[in-house]
């Protein structure tokens, strides 16, 4: 009898221990082939605002294993939705999609989407009768009116706000062309160089990266497009259940931590042109609630 009472808490407590194991792994879910292979290797060199603020997230949770995995924008929403112990960083957090997930406090703070094209903006007819007087900004109902047979290269599934995709869901088929897999935004920047898209929507930072691994040396023009954020928050998306909600609160303990830390504030500085650090550390006080941290010197 004792042996049996023994055999059955034995099974019990490797059951337990094994779905306590499962419950410690997290699969994270990037929609970039090279961020997923990558983030896991030298921790000091630096890949983008997403990884490296994901690295310093990792280290500060222990108590959890994560799987780092890459797919597609919209199979990650399906997956997020499927799986219990799942989380994806970098999601912009809308309406829609707080229906279906839980989200973090913000892990990433990005400078707003611009407009890119290939051609200078001072010889581009469109722009400059459209844009506004100093060419500072433009509004996407006015570049594509009637029957404009300009092209906009987008990412199948990703949003890009509130504000913009409901503006983008406005625009005629026939000025879309929608870039489905990985990578989207080296291939759109391609496209546009190759001339087969007129204009694509990004962030600098993510703009200034993909030119850099350019060979030769190329430029795009930009503007900011009428009414748009001045930036947008990138979060930590988890599915919408009691792990998820777990995973969460870890999450936003160890972040709130984060914000105040050098490292995680220069993950995101090292990215930016010195000309956008001002409205950058203005932006990230405000958001984070925070000074901006210092670079603490050694002494020995």
């Amino acid at each position: 009898m004792k042996k049996s009472v023994f055999i059955i808490l034995l099974i019990f407590f490797c059951g337990y221990s094994a779905n306590l194991d499962a419950q410690q792994n997290i699969h994270w879910f990037t929609d970039s082939v090279k961020t997923s292979s990558q983030i896991t290797q030298d921790i000091n060199v630096p890949l983008s605002i997403t990884a490296d603020t994901t690295r310093l997230l990792m280290s500060a949770l222990p108590q959890y294993k994560f799987d780092i995995e890459s797919a597609q924008r919209p199979s990650v929403a399906r997956l997020l939705n499927k799986l219990p112990n799942s989380c994806a960083p970098n999601r912009v957090k809308t309406p829609e999609r707080v229906k279906d997930n839980i989200y973090s406090l913000p892990l990433n703070i990005a400078l707003g989407l611009r407009l890119y094209l290939k051609q200078p903006l001072q010889s581009n007819n469109v722009l400059s009768s459209t844009a506004n007087d100093e060419l500072q900004s433009i509004s996407l109902a006015s570049l594509f009116t009637g029957k404009s047979t300009y092209i906009l290269g987008i990412e199948k599934g990703r949003s890009y706000g509130e504000f913009l995709d409901n503006q983008i869901m406005a625009l005629e088929k026939h000025n879309l062309v929608i870039r489905r897999g990985g990578e989207a935004t080296d291939s759109l920047v391609k496209m546009l160089l190759k001339d087969r898209i007129d204009y694509m929507i990004e962030y600098p930072v993510a703009i200034n990266e993909t030119l850099n691994n350019i060979t030769s040396a190329v430029q795009l023009s930009s503007l900011r497009i009428t009414s748009s954020p001045d930036y947008i928050l990138g979060y930590i998306a988890c599915h919408k259940g009691t792990l998820g909600q777990k995973i969460i609160e870890d999450i936003n303990i160890e972040l709130q931590k984060l914000y105040r830390s050098y490292p995680f504030y220069q993950a995101h500085a090292r990215y930016l042109d010195n000309t956008d650090l001002i409205n950058f550390n203005k932006t990230y006080q405000t958001i984070f609630n925070v000074t901006i941290p210092v670079k603490r010197v050694t002494q020995y």
